[in-house]
């Protein structure tokens, strides 16, 4: 799918809990070396992810979007009350009904918005840019907060636990990229795009064959299960991103060199260094986040975007992705 933007983005929030966790510390916890013959060291070695963050044990996804957005309004300079649209992009929610957008609306006093829940796992962001573009471009609405808040530690919890309870090699490496995961909240307020700044172009595309290949559900008994196939998934990704990027260039009128920033999705160090050599740029344009927080899922791009403090009149180029499997290109000028 390919669709023109007609929006900018006019500020960027997010928010990162204060807890630390490191990789070995998880691998401790399962006690890797000892039951599996894995050492502690593995997750840091493969992927080059040392840490993360998680959110208080009482903290709901919407607590940290409502952090991230607060953030975005305040550095746009924006009265809530100006907000036509509150898009909330998060894997998880704070219930299945009603969406949680309507928590996020409430607690920043966004009253005149409508309020929607987009999600589509790590990529869930980068729809839901795209949802919002295209509310602004029909002239419903003027001013757009996409937000997400992610605490996929909960998860990590659950996994230790059915690690513990199911303590195979095969169960081990099933699970263990949900290791890979940290908490964050993440934002962006998109309003019309100027002469000088806009979103130029989305191109999405999803292979739902590759479903199975990274999964988070509620089993028969009611309990959270999951598996991530770290390897598998990433050649699938550079594939997909690989496929389009020539047709990206070519209707952005760009070449690489061009590029002032590439923001990729981020799972560890061969992915990043794939991704930035497919799109022909120099890793000291892309940025990298994966190494302090791991991988973000949907509140990688905003929270990867604000760590490259773009300015004004900056080519941008981002590289999304998510289970499903479902991949984005999007080039803008700031």
């Amino acid at each position: 799918m390919y669709m023109t933007g007609h929006s900018r983005i006019a500020s960027i929030g997010t928010f990162l809990p204060e807890q630390v966790v490191s990789s070995q510390e998880l691998m401790d916890e399962v006690q890797s070396e000892a039951k599996f013959g894995i050492p502690n060291t593995w997750i840091e070695e493969l992927t080059g992810i040392k840490e993360r963050r998680f959110a208080a044990p009482e903290d709901k996804p919407s607590d940290l979007a409502i952090r991230a957005g607060r953030s975005a309004l305040e550095q746009a300079g924006l009265d809530p009350k100006e907000i036509g649209m509150v898009l909330y992009c998060g894997i998880d929610r704070d219930w299945i009904e009603p969406a949680t957008s309507h928590r996020i609306q409430r607690e920043l006093g966004c009253v005149n918005a409508t309020c929607m829940d987009i999600t589509n796992a790590c990529h869930g962001f980068s729809n839901g840019m795209s949802v919002g573009d295209s509310m602004i471009a029909t002239g419903a609405v003027e001013n757009v907060l996409v937000v997400t808040g992610e605490v996929p530690s909960h998860l990590i919890h659950d996994v230790i636990r059915d690690i513990g309870d199911n303590p195979t090699l095969e169960n081990f490496k099933g699970k263990i990229g949900g290791f890979t995961t940290g908490d964050a909240g993440g934002a962006v307020i998109l309003q019309r795009a100027s002469a000088e700044s806009g979103i130029k172009t989305y191109r999405f595309t999803s292979r739902g064959r590759y479903a199975e290949l990274c999964f988070y559900k509620f089993d028969e008994t009611g309990k959270r299960c999951g598996q991530m196939i770290m390897d598998k998934i990433s050649a699938v990704m550079i594939r997909m991103h690989q496929a389009l990027i020539k047709e990206t260039y070519e209707g952005l009128d760009w070449q690489p060199g061009d590029v002032d920033h590439l923001i990729c999705h981020q799972v560890g160090t061969k992915p990043h260094q794939r991704m930035a050599k497919l799109a022909g740029i120099d890793l000291q344009k892309a940025p990298t986040i994966f190494q302090s927080y791991g991988n973000l899922t949907s509140a990688t791009i905003p929270v990867t975007l604000a760590s490259a403090k773009p300015e004004q009149g900056d080519r941008i180029l981002i590289l999304g992705a998510g289970s499903g499997l479902s991949i984005s290109q999007i080039g803008m000028v700031l």
